[in-house]
């Protein structure tokens, strides 16, 4: 199908390539308007050209890398989770949907039913399993939106939002703050960093956008936060060994104590 953002144009083939001769709607008459097999929305061929997606759209430098770590994914979530893995098209003309270009480039194993290690489809989701991730507001979109992720992740005590308002100046930071405290809580559940779309994940080895020191300050003093329980853990440590020398300590001097006792009379056997 043809994509709903048409980020550039292409000679479409007259003959469709994966449609044979003689099909409906074939071959392409390249004298019309957008015509059919339409794709999605109101996207399709017109004069001749037919839409694409972008290699770039979104944001990526390395396209094949891109595709390839996004595939590995999929071929991992099928495999865990839901059985074989199905692909629609052999050849596209966008590249992200042509199969066999992209085996030809790298982006699939060769040989998609029968996986090695070295193929690296099982180790493909590790970091998210491991949810080393950031679960941050996205930037640019409405006010309300942020407003009403804001509202799910801290209704139901989810996450203690109370001093929330003043710790964080800014409603972005305030959902980045909320957001990543609910999915970190709540992912093993099923919770997912969308939010209505107001949310998206970034990986650890980037800055989220407009930290703040608060911001930090307070996901490092969290009760739960692997800092913190370091610290519980030798404060409940030194606890324990302080009660254990006094109660040593008392029961000593309990024994001195009897040692110094004289009878109050002399009995003669």
């Amino acid at each position: 199908g043809f994509p709903n953002t048409q980020c550039r144009m292409v000679d479409c083939p007259v003959h469709s390539t994966y449609l044979s001769e003689d099909f409906p709607g074939t071959p392409l008459d390249i004298t019309k308007p957008i015509q059919g097999p339409y794709g999605t929305g109101q996207s399709g061929p017109a004069f001749g050209k037919c839409p694409v997606t972008s290699n770039t759209a979104f944001g990526q430098d390395d396209d094949v890398k891109f595709a390839r770590n996004l595939n590995l994914k999929k071929l991992n979530a099928f495999a865990l989770g839901h059985g074989w893995y199905f692909w629609n098209f052999k050849t596209e003309l966008g590249s992200r949907w042509n199969f066999l270009e992209l085996v030809r480039q790298g982006v699939f194993p060769k040989n998609v039913s029968s996986y090695h290690d070295s193929e690296d489809v099982f180790s493909a989701c590790d970091k998210e399993d491991r949810g080393e991730f950031l679960c941050a507001a996205k930037r640019g979109i409405h006010p309300d939106d942020l407003e009403r992720g804001l509202d799910y992740a801290c209704s139901g005590n989810h996450v203690d939002c109370s001093d929330i308002d003043t710790k964080f100046p800014t409603i972005e930071e305030r959902a980045d703050w909320a957001f990543n405290e609910y999915w970190h809580a709540y992912r093993y559940s099923g919770a997912t960093c969308d939010f209505g779309g107001a949310a998206h994940l970034l990986s650890t080895n980037q800055t989220p956008p407009t930290p703040s020191l608060d911001q930090h300050l307070h996901l490092a003093t969290s009760p739960f936060s692997p800092v913190m329980i370091v610290v519980w853990c030798f404060v409940g440590v030194a606890a324990g060994i302080i009660v254990v020398v006094v109660a040593g300590m008392r029961i000593l001097a309990r024994h001195q104590r009897r040692k110094e006792y004289s009878p109050l009379m002399t009995v003669n056997v």
